[in-house]
């Protein structure tokens, strides 16, 4: 009995010491748990080198996430510059390293020395400085002080810096935010500089064709650049679309006079079928082009040229309209009225455009 009361004794202290332990415990402040869950985005701008894949294990996220979040459509396409947004885990990487600054774009340009020119004239003239004149034209390494009348000298001009032009909404009734300012450059005339802005998409691939073009037909005209958009886009008479940096206008290459640069309506005595065709190829190469109205006529001409060269019916048949009819809306290339003497090339939208269609 004493022992029973004994065991009872000490049983009743031991449920006492641990209902103590368990009211301190309840009543310690609860510390939260840490969040190890919370994500920020960041901005990453391609780089030269760089693929989706290197991006996503640089910064150990999948490659379909990136492109879901930047409606890639094609993750094997990505250019320098373009922005892409990426989801990290909050704090794990600085502004720094996800390469926030876009690089350069340089263009190279060429110039015919005048009579009176210096290099010190050439490069206050240009912007480009003396050494990198010197850099890029080896005649000047040698001999920098003996230019000649007609000397041809290479530029490197800036195109811009760290700016994409964000297209907004739609052509015919949207914006551009930070347009960029196509320049003359090989190739080409820009008719009117204050007209002549557009995303980063539209004056590279305008810029890239019709360089192409020069190196292929270095003595052939220039072709003459229409209207782009103005630097913030909006509406732009006579135009109901060219409001949002993703139209240009484009002259035809005329074959009379051997030396005409600007817009002049075609015919099969006057169009150049060879140089038009191969530029409208070369933008269509790209996979970056919307539409390019062409009338109807021309059509023929631009159509009869291809199939010199070797295509078939239902290879052109997604390139061009005709010969089905100018309400077979299958193609790129289609008719819209007035466009005779000049074609019309409408970009894609990129990752960057906000509201595009």
């Amino acid at each position: 009995m004493y022992l029973m009361r004994r065991l009872c004794i000490f049983a009743t202290f031991i449920l006492c010491l641990l209902t103590g332990f368990s009211s301190f415990a309840d009543a310690a402040p609860k510390k939260k748990a840490a969040k190890t869950n919370a994500k920020e985005t960041i901005t990453y701008v391609v780089r030269k080198g760089d693929s989706v894949g290197k991006i996503a294990k640089k910064y150990d996220v999948r490659a379909e996430d990136i492109a879901r979040w930047n409606n890639l459509s094609d993750i094997a396409h990505i250019k320098i510059g373009q922005k892409l947004r990426i989801r990290v885990p909050k704090g794990s990487v600085s502004s720094s390293s996800s390469g926030s600054k876009a690089p350069t774009l340089t263009q190279s340009v060429s110039y015919v020395v005048k009579k009176g020119d210096t290099l010190g004239k050439i490069s206050k003239k240009t912007g480009v400085s003396i050494a990198d004149l010197k850099k890029n034209n080896k005649s000047l390494q040698k001999n920098p002080d003996k230019l000649k009348v007609g000397q041809t000298l290479v530029l490197r001009i800036q195109r811009f810096n760290g700016t994409t032009g964000v297209s907004r909404g739609l052509a015919n009734n949207g914006s551009l935010s930070g347009g960029i300012q196509l320049q003359s450059g090989p190739g080409y005339t820009v008719r009117n500089p204050s007209r002549s802005y557009g995303t980063a998409l539209t004056t590279g691939l305008i810029m890239d064709t019709l360089g192409a073009y020069r190196a292929k037909y270095p003595k052939a005209p220039n072709f003459m650049i229409g209207d782009l958009s103005t630097k913030n886009g909006g509406k732009l008479t006579p135009h109901l679309s060219h409001q949002s940096g993703r139209d240009v206008d484009i002259s035809y290459i005329s074959t009379t006079p051997k030396n005409f640069v600007g817009f002049a309506r075609m015919n099969a005595s006057n169009f150049d079928a060879e140089k038009n065709w191969y530029t409208l190829e070369r933008f269509l190469s790209t996979k970056k082009v919307q539409y390019i109205f062409v009338d109807y006529e021309v059509q023929k001409l631009l159509y009869n040229q291809a199939k010199k060269l070797g295509y078939t019916d239902a290879q052109l048949k997604p390139m061009i309209q005709y010969p089905n009819g100018k309400k077979s809306y299958y193609a790129i290339i289609r008719h819209a009225k007035g466009h005779a003497d000049h074609f019309h090339v409408r970009f894609v939208c990129a990752p960057t455009d906000v509201n595009c269609q």
